[in-house]
């Protein structure tokens, strides 16, 4: 590649990542596409923390107002066991004066629905499956399920825990006898994780809150 060729990034899912790339990759003039295999992505989840190692890049962005219009500003977070004994309280105003920033409270689809308005709409291609990828010199090809094929430079691989992109890589390794040991195991699922929100409570009711 010459000094003075920009690269074409080929970015494989277009979840919270693949999205969050696009548009810095956007701001940053620099040649994208995005490949997302679903018709539709419904942004799932509950919320994020988003502070003082992001808001800064949001700044850059042009985004820091909205992300914080959006989201729930908060100094403490209290979590507590199952027998509701506290569990690692945290306390964001140290960090917040050290840093000057803030500690927000956002749910995933307002997140997601803030990155998708940043990347144009000709630049992700959804109901776009990967099936295939090829490497020639210093190219990357994504050859697709509706017979279309995409050339680029550099191919990111977010398309989450099962990832194509990941799966290619492997088997590169694995045929040059590199793959580590611990990446041929399945998948672990070792927790189970239950999120829920709730109106605003009466403490006379509720003494916890």
């Amino acid at each position: 590649m010459s000094s003075n060729h920009m690269p074409t990034v080929l970015i494989v899912g277009a979840g919270l990542g693949g999205l969050s790339l696009g548009a810095l990759l956007e701001k940053s003039n620099i040649p994208y596409v995005i490949f997302e295999r679903a018709a539709l992505v419904k942004p799932l989840g509950s919320a994020m923390s988003i502070g003082s190692t992001l808001l800064p890049i949001f700044q850059q962005m042009g985004i820091y107002d909205e992300i914080v219009a959006t989201g729930k500003y908060v100094t403490h977070i209290h979590s507590h066991r199952e027998s509701l004994e506290p569990y690692r309280p945290l306390d964001y105003r140290a960090v917040e004066e050290y840093t000057g920033y803030g500690q927000y409270i956002i749910a995933r689809p307002d997140y997601y629905n803030i990155m998708l308005k940043q990347v144009p709409a000709h630049k992700v291609h959804f109901g776009h499956r990967v099936l295939n990828i090829t490497e020639e010199d210093d190219k990357v090809t994504v050859h697709l399920s509706n017979n279309q094929t995409y050339k680029g430079d550099i191919i990111v691989g977010a398309d989450g825990a099962h990832s194509a992109v990941r799966q290619h890589m492997y088997e590169q390794l694995k045929a040059k006898g590199l793959l580590p040991k611990e990446d041929r195991k399945d998948l672990p699922f070792s927790s189970t994780c239950l999120v829920g929100q709730t109106k605003v409570l009466d403490p006379k009711e509720f003494p916890i809150v």
